[in-house]
């Protein structure tokens, strides 16, 4: 027994009407020969028969010469995108951030696997799902229009392209060691050494990667103009 949604019946006439068969013939066909066969399929198709039986189903799949796997595959994918709705309409999202909502829906889709096979758990409960894509959704909101300032600066700088995801990759960090130290209620003054010291660290490590000092001084700044306050954050 599944919950049968309003989507899922909308998609069952959908295939019907490209079998050109009629509710009454898919009816009679299904062996439902009574004045309310017609009846049936039509609420059916209207999502109002919420407990369908699998076997009805696949009948009236058979019925309209459509596979069962791809009819199960298509309310799969319908179930995924209301649970990503659920989770993007919580934030204010600027509606050029599009590759948000796609990083978001591929979390979504690897939580379950990824961290469960990692942390040798049980599937993680949906409330605990929808908690920690909501959590990366915010944290995308924010760090994309930093990424994109990032993408803007290396084209100016003439950064090779192949190089450009590492930049990405050190900004991200930066961003992590800055915004951990801004929310530990420390002085201003207190944040400020910690993070020139951190982020100098991060530096070096890059540029034992391969990665030019020079650009990464100018890409650490970005990250940092984003928590300045009124009173500044001299890094």
């Amino acid at each position: 027994m599944f919950v049968f949604t309003k989507p899922m019946g909308e998609k069952l006439a959908v295939i019907r009407k490209k079998s050109k068969l009629s509710q009454k013939e898919v009816a009679e066909r299904m062996g439902i020969k009574s004045k309310a066969g017609q009846s049936y399929i039509a609420q059916l198709e209207n999502g109002m028969i919420k407990n369908p039986g699998i076997k009805t189903i696949c009948d009236y799949l058979s019925i309209c010469g459509y596979p069962w796997g791809s009819y199960f595959n298509d309310i799969s994918a319908m179930h995924f995108n209301m649970q990503n709705w659920k989770i993007i309409s919580q934030v204010d999202i600027p509606r050029h951030y599009k590759k948000v909502s796609r990083d978001v829906a591929k979390y979504q889709h690897s939580i379950e696997t990824k961290f469960s096979e990692k942390q040798g758990l049980k599937p993680l409960k949906i409330e605990k799902q929808e908690k920690m894509a909501l959590g990366f959704l915010k944290h995308r909101v924010v760090i994309e229009p930093i990424e994109t300032e990032v993408q803007k600066l290396l084209g100016e700088l003439n950064a090779p392209l192949v190089s450009n995801q590492f930049y990405k990759a050190f900004v991200r960090e930066c961003y992590r060691v800055i915004k951990k130290l801004t929310t530990k209620g420390i002085s201003a003054d207190s944040v400020s050494l910690a993070a020139s010291i951190k982020l100098n660290q991060i530096i070096d490590k890059w540029v034992e990667k391969g990665l030019d000092r020079n650009i990464l001084e100018k890409v650490k700044d970005i990250p940092i103009r984003y928590f300045q306050g009124p009173a500044g954050m001299s890094v």
